[in-house]
């Protein structure tokens, strides 16, 4: 019985082999040896269903950042068409995608004359566009959706940077430009298939599928962003900034959470935004006068030294008046009367913080500048940054300036933040940091080089900075910044610019700086608003938004 079967098993399969042999055969004496060659040779035509062949940038807890969107795209099967199709079929396409007809007959003629198979012709089709495509029934044309690498709407723009021209195209900016060489490397993912016989012409039947190739090894750039509270921050900043910058920062590890800046761009129309508001350039990284947030580090160094103390009192009658003449208004015309330095700080009062400034001396001012590092531009994964530098003129009136945060002190918002993230941390300082991670094509993590915590000021000092700087919200300038759920600690500035608006008023940099909880600290957020009425009326709003979003989102309790 089982020797029956073993003999119907093989005459069966000599059967099935006697079928195709007589199949070939056919092809090669009725229907010619081409044919033939066609049938035993069918084979697949592959395209790539991503915008872009390139490693993905990734946030903290590894969510996408890059290829997070879909469009849809028009591919067009150049091999199952001739130069004639092309034409005709370039006539049809015009008006349907508001191209020129001859652009998109040299596209399918190059795609031709390659031996590409696929073309992408269009992307980012609207539903009308799709159906009409489809009305036309055309075997060689399919919409399908492909993964886009930036958002359209500018999301994360600064940060992610963009990439030029070309089939390969290289990074122009931010992460893809400084990590260009590892993004580069990925393979493709998804791909459309179409089976084709020897010729490259799709076979009758056998059209299109989409296969999706598992990868678990791929390159990556993995940053400290968290997409939730990056998400946070540009919805506030597009309901209350038109130009300026927000930093969100972990005070314990010094890790950059949020990073955006006003007005921001269409990764895809990068070279086109050349507009005056000069959206190419991230303001986050960018040099301004801090304007009265350097009263911080002016009030750390006097402590410091022993020069001031919070119970100490001072007269304010309006002015300060230099020995040549000169007087420096302060923000109350009528002056504070008697008050202490903590109230001085609450109160952002000028005339004491001049005062503060001299007892210092310049040399000092500059030194302190640098043992907090408020200068170092540098941050961990984000290479190219240039140090600024605190430049002041000798004499009385510049360092007056100085104090203030105005002539001869420029600092960037991530400056500003890693400051008060010092304070916060009870003076521990260590550079800001971008990166968390990349992996190469083999999977492999690559991680930056720890960088050493450093004490840059006594935790004495630093608490009793702490203490005014809730002061501020509590009863001083800040208290638009405050919010129930958590108690803030932080400090306003608004910043001469020295030009002039139409109507010849004077352009304001307005900024609210501070963290949260203020016994418990946690996060620090910087805000900058170019163009505003006041720190607390135009910067200290954005921050309460966005610092209370973080409260409800992702809770109080430190890591």
């Amino acid at each position: 019985m089982r020797r029956r079967r073993t003999f119907i098993l093989m005459f069966s399969i000599l059967g099935i082999y006697s079928l195709l042999a007589a199949y070939l055969a056919y092809c090669q004496i009725i229907r010619g040896p081409r044919l033939a060659a066609q049938a035993a040779d069918m084979r697949s035509q592959r395209i790539e269903l991503q915008e872009l062949t390139r490693g993905e940038i990734l946030d903290r807890n590894l969510f996408p950042l890059t290829g997070s969107t879909s469009s849809l795209a028009l591919y067009c099967l150049t091999s199952s068409s001739g130069s004639e199709d092309c034409r005709q079929l370039a006539s049809v396409l015009a008006p349907i995608l508001g191209q020129e007809a001859g652009e998109i007959e040299q596209e399918l003629a190059r795609a031709l004359e390659q031996n590409s198979g696929w073309v992408r012709l269009a992307e980012s089709l609207d539903e009308r566009q799709q159906a009409r495509i489809n009305s036309l029934n055309h075997p060689a044309l399919l919409t399908v959706p492909i993964s886009k690498r930036y958002r359209n709407d500018g999301f994360c723009a600064h940060i992610l940077g963009y990439l030029g021209g070309g089939d390969n195209p290289s990074g122009v900016s931010g992460i893809e430009k400084a990590y260009d060489e590892v993004l580069r490397r990925d393979p493709p993912r998804t791909q459309l298939v179409a089976v084709h016989d020897a010729r490259g012409v799709a076979i009758s039947g056998l059209m299109y599928k989409i296969r999706q190739e598992q990868q678990d090894e791929k390159s990556a750039v993995v940053l400290t962003i968290d997409r939730r509270v990056q998400t946070l921050a540009e919805e506030a900043m597009n309901r209350w900034v038109k130009k300026g910058a927000v930093v969100v920062m972990d005070i314990r590890t010094k890790e950059i959470l949020a990073l955006a800046s006003r007005p921001t761009f269409d990764p895809y129309r990068a070279a086109a935004n050349r507009e005056s508001d000069a959206p190419l350039i991230n303001r986050a990284l960018s040099p301004y006068y801090p304007g009265s947030l350097f009263k911080i580090l002016t009030t750390c160094a006097v402590l410091e030294e022993g020069l001031a103390d919070p119970g100490e009192e001072f007269s304010c009658s309006g002015q300060y008046l230099m020995p040549d003449g000169f007087s420096f208004s302060c923000l109350r015309k009528t002056g504070h009367g008697r008050l202490n330095l903590a109230q001085a700080f609450a109160l952002s009062c000028n005339p004491v913080f001049i005062e503060l400034g001299s007892r210092l001396g310049r040399n000092r001012l500059i030194d302190y500048a640098g043992k907090l590092h408020l200068t170092d531009a540098a941050i961990i994964g984000y290479p190219g940054q240039a140090a600024s530098e605190i430049s002041i003129n000798p004499g009385p009136r510049a360092l007056a300036n100085a104090s203030l945060g105005q002539q001869g002190v420029r600092l960037s918002p991530v400056q500003i933040c890693s400051l008060l993230a010092t304070i916060a941390d009870d003076g521990n300082w260590s550079p800001p940091r971008l990166l968390s991670c990349t992996v190469d094509s083999r999977g492999e993590k690559h991680y930056p080089q720890e960088a050493a915590r450093e004490q840059v000021i006594s935790p004495q000092t630093a608490r009793t900075v702490q203490g005014l700087l809730e002061k501020v919200v509590k009863e001083g300038t800040g208290s638009s910044a405050a919010f129930p759920e958590a108690q803030v600690a932080g400090k306003t500035g608004t910043s001469q610019t020295g030009a002039l608006k139409e109507n010849e008023q004077e352009i304001l940099d307005t900024w609210f700086g501070g963290y949260f909880p203020a016994q418990e600290p946690r996060w620090a957020i910087v805000v900058i608003v170019e163009e505003g009425e006041s720190g607390a009326r135009s910067a200290a709003p954005v921050f309460k938004e966005i610092a209370r979003s973080m409260v409800g989102s992702l809770g109080t309790r430190a890591n």
